[in-house]
């Protein structure tokens, strides 16, 4: 049944008709089963194809083949009855899956990415498709490991160090979700367990806590010197439905020096995976002080 939720959300689900990208569909479906919204399945192929010898033929050829695998995974997807607030619609395009996302972005704002996870991939760094939409997607990405079990969304983990993002904003989607599942939020911060000082911010804190003060929300505190091992930790002694980080999206350089957080968990999540976009804003608006805590930014882990 519909709830009361009348956003029609638009959701790009990236396939390669592997079991995990068809997980990865059922888990979205099962997400969004209470509300209304519109799938549209993207595959994207090699153009390799394209240098060889009688390629306007080979590539004609490729391009039909992918459109009735698609075809066929649509079907696949759909067979059982599906809620009449649900649509479906295909896209293949040429490319890699992370350059075709990208483009597709500027035709079109999609409110999640979707991608299945298997960890397979050649380098954390540059050999995953999940980490590389990560990076790159200007909107939130659900990175779903293909044995992640298809359950009700209970039980939120926002990897959170309270220091400021460009917009509190990026937290409207997670706070739709909690409340439509009536999921509890848990806050987990990861510390320095020989560093006495402590740089979580209490006016930050405070106003991260008032931003969710509509959810159920809890704080929970592991000591490690490694953020990635200190989420793991947790994830190995409590039930996590839902793992939330906030990334920043920072260089090419940053993500070669293994920095970020969000990509390292993606590259082999063990649990659902939510990355929050963090959109740019005004450069004026971000540098101007202020002792309001009401007004003052917040941020997760990277």
């Amino acid at each position: 049944m519909l709830t009361t939720y009348q956003t029609m959300y638009k959701i790009l689900l990236l396939t390669d008709f592997s079991t995990a990208s068809r997980h990865a569909l059922a888990f979205s479906q099962a997400l969004f089963a209470d509300t209304a919204a519109d799938f549209c399945l993207l595959h994207a192929y090699p153009i390799e194809t394209a240098m060889a010898p009688g390629a306007a033929f080979l590539l004609a050829d490729e391009i039909r083949v992918a459109e009735e695998n698609l075809q066929r995974f649509r079907q696949e997807a759909v067979r059982s009855p599906e809620p009449p607030y649900h649509t479906y619609r295909t896209v293949v395009a040429p490319g890699g899956p992370v350059g075709v996302v990208e483009v597709l972005m500027r035709q079109e704002h999609f409110d999640l990415v979707v991608v299945g996870a298997t960890g397979t991939g050649q380098s954390e760094w540059l050999g995953s498709v999940a980490t590389g939409v990560v990076r790159q997607a200007t909107t939130n990405v659900l990175v779903v490991p293909v044995s992640a079990p298809i359950r009700p969304l209970q039980r939120i983990v926002l990897a959170t160090d309270y220091r400021s993002v460009n917009d509190a904003e990026s937290f409207a989607f997670l706070k739709e979700l909690a409340s439509r599942k009536l999921a509890n939020v848990t806050l987990l911060t990861i510390t320095n367990g020989e560093t006495e000082e402590t740089p979580v911010s209490v006016v930050s804190e405070q106003y991260v806590l008032r931003a969710l003060s509509d959810l159920p929300v809890d704080q929970y505190v592991i000591h490690d010197d490694d953020v990635v091992q200190g989420i793991q930790a947790y994830i190995d002694t409590h039930t996590v439905d839902l793992l939330v980080t906030l990334p920043h999206h920072r260089s090419l350089f940053d993500a070669l020096a293994g920095r970020s957080v969000s990509r390292s968990i993606a590259y082999r999540p063990r649990v659902p995976l939510l990355t929050l976009y963090d959109g740019p804003v005004d450069t004026a608006a971000r540098i101007q002080p202020t002792d309001d805590a009401n007004k003052m930014p917040f941020a997760s882990y990277l």
